[in-house]
């Protein structure tokens, strides 16, 4: 780098500053993957106890959303231009289950409050309709983890999406030489 000249280190210095954002996308997708993925794992295992055949689905769909995020997400590093569309797909796969999973709990598969009522002995000394209270409660429930997947998993895929701006910049304004010495320091 000592025979470099001014031009050349600016260069290197701008390659540097528009990788930057890319390496640390990868580092959180790589974290957040492997976070999914050993939730997956732990919600398989304990849904084959049941056995619970929704469990199993969900964990199936969260450890495989986590495994395609562990292993793509690196790809960010190399500026590689498919890396966002698959994470982004991979969140959006992952929002739709929770999504289809909460609405079978308040459909379909919805427990009724009134085992609930039955087992406090109906309205109880307070004049509470449990069955109602049991039935608000669930709806409150998912109606929340629908929200909150919306907003995280929602928001993880545009975060990945507004990637691909970042990676086109990086690749336009950065000869290859450059690119080449600041991916190899991120490895």
């Amino acid at each position: 780098m000592a025979d470099m000249g001014p031009d050349e280190h600016e260069q290197l210095r701008v390659a540097a500053e528009l990788h930057r954002p890319l390496a640390r996308a990868a580092s959180l997708g790589r974290k957040h993957g492997m976070s999914l993925a050993l939730f997956g794992a732990l919600t398989l295992a304990l849904s084959a106890l049941g056995p619970d055949y929704v469990g199993l689905s969900i964990g199936a769909v969260v450890l495989a959303t986590g495994l395609v995020e562990w292993r793509v997400a690196p790809r960010l590093v190399h500026a590689d231009a498919s890396a966002p569309r698959i994470l982004a797909r991979s969140e959006c796969t992952l929002l739709a289950a929770i999504v289809v999973y909460c609405l079978l709990q308040l459909t379909t598969a919805r427990s009724s409050g009134e085992e609930l009522a039955r087992q406090v002995g109906g309205t109880g000394d307070l004049g509470i309709d449990v069955a109602e209270m049991a039935e608000s409660f669930t709806l409150l429930v998912y109606v929340t983890v629908m929200a909150v997947a919306l907003a995280y998993q929602g928001g993880m895929a545009l975060y990945y999406l507004r990637r691909r701006a970042m990676i086109a910049t990086y690749q336009e304004q950065t000869p290859e030489w450059a690119r080449k010495i600041v991916e190899a320091l991120d490895k």
